[in-house]
């Protein structure tokens, strides 16, 4: 039987990663993961920061430091199909409360062990389902923010609105709507995600009644000239391509997305 995961030593370490990241007003708004921030994760926050070259490793730790900065524990967070519960678990350890809905089919090359992971994260609600509206086991405008991580981009077009109507009906009238998600800039696929980012992007805004102030094709202008900008290594490309025939899956431009909007800022 798979034992309870740990991620931190002890409260005290917990308390100062509190105190590190919380009130740093992020605030609303896009953007895009960059090495910077990468790096100060690989410092400060090494227990959900891997170096395998993947986008997670920085996904992950600007999702935590995000829901630092706006919401102090013990706010009340929804992941969106987390798989495993790592960052779950971490904000857990933190002193948030903490529910994942994650239906644990495999969709999207996502896990299937659920009850290994129940095992391991007994301070994480883990609900068996898809997230949609009217989920009977999530109560309506209960949670101070829910998020996602590399989730939105496997999401079909015809079913991105289902998803916002569930993160609208589920989170509280002052939470904050926080999701990063992996964006093809160029090689196969990039016309999809450039279609596809600007229906996550819309989504927000509908949702938070305040549109972006940097337009998408900016955002993206400044991405592309930034040497700080974090890329999808040749290792992470390589972890994906999953033994299958480089032809059949090349290697593409691909970045991190992130998005924070409040609900009904206007």
């Amino acid at each position: 039987m798979p034992q309870p995961l740990r991620l931190l030593k002890n409260p005290s370490q917990a308390a100062a990663i509190v105190s590190r990241f919380s009130g740093r007003g992020d605030g609303d708004g896009t953007s895009y993961a960059t090495v910077r921030d990468y790096c100060e994760s690989v410092d400060e926050l090494p227990q959900i920061t891997p170096l395998d070259g993947d986008l997670k490793n920085v996904q992950r730790p600007w999702a935590a430091k995000s829901i630092l900065a706006n919401f102090p524990p013990p706010a009340r967070l929804l992941e969106i199909g987390g798989g495993e519960p790592i960052v779950s678990g971490f904000l857990s350890e933190l002193g948030y409360d903490v529910t994942l809905v994650d239906p644990y089919d495999g969709f999207g090359n996502g896990p299937t062990d659920y009850e290994r992971y129940v095992e391991q994260f007994p301070h994480v609600k883990i609900v068996r389902e898809y997230f949609r509206p009217g989920l009977r086991r999530l109560q309506a405008q209960s949670f101070d923010a829910i998020f996602s991580i590399s989730v939105l981009e496997h999401i079909q077009a015809d079913s991105l609105s289902a998803c916002f109507e569930a993160i609208g009906e589920f989170l509280s009238p002052s939470g904050a709507s926080i999701h990063c998600f992996d964006f093809i800039l160029q090689g196969n696929g990039d016309a999809h995600d450039f279609m596809h980012a600007q229906r996550i992007l819309a989504e927000q805004a509908r949702l938070s009644a305040a549109p972006e102030s940097t337009s998408f094709d900016e955002l993206l202008q400044r991405l592309r000239s930034d040497v700080e900008t974090f890329f999808l290594s040749p290792q992470g490309h390589h972890q994906w391509r999953g033994g299958r025939v480089y032809l059949d899956f090349p290697f593409r431009k691909v970045v991190s997305l992130q998005t924070i909007k409040r609900r009904g800022l206007s």
